[in-house]
């Protein structure tokens, strides 16, 4: 059995700084620290731990460092599926332009007081990895390799 045979995978494009694509599956916890439910690949992200697990396609785990990740693409999902945190939550429309010159446009949710509402307001107090839905993938994306941002 696998050191990973517990967890939750979920396929998973990543783009590295130096522009490197690994593609594999990411383990998550079966159960999540901050919610119910299983872990979500963005609450793994964002734990303190600074490396994550891999399984490569070719079947061979690596480690990556959480820093030299720019996003991770998922497969395309519902905007929020959590009906209760939807309702509370604002939708803006906004390109991302990267640190790698790529710009990806989709829809971040936020739920943010409304005074303080603006992607601007997100962008700010967002957590290391936030969450772009767009039609045909989610993204994951390290606020730290975002160079701009226009909102739609």
């Amino acid at each position: 059995m696998s050191a990973y045979g517990n967890t939750v995978r979920h396929h998973a494009e990543i783009v590295l700084t130096d522009g490197r694509m690994v593609s594999g599956e990411i383990h998550l916890q079966p159960f999540a620290e901050l919610h119910s439910g299983p872990e979500s690949p963005t609450d793994m992200l964002n734990r303190e731990e600074r490396f994550f697990a891999v399984s490569l396609d070719s079947g061979n785990p690596v480690l990556l460092a959480k820093a030299h990740v720019v996003f991770l693409k998922l497969t395309a999902q519902p905007l929020m599926a959590d009906p209760d945190r939807a309702s509370a939550a604002k939708s803006m429309e906004m390109g991302i332009e990267l640190a790698t010159g790529l710009v990806i446009q989709g829809t971040i949710t936020a739920e943010l007081p409304p005074e303080r509402a603006r992607p601007i307001d997100f962008l700010n107090v967002a957590l290391v990895f936030f969450t772009l839905w767009s039609p045909d993938a989610v993204y994951l994306i390290n606020r730290a390799h975002v160079r701009a941002v226009s909102p739609m």
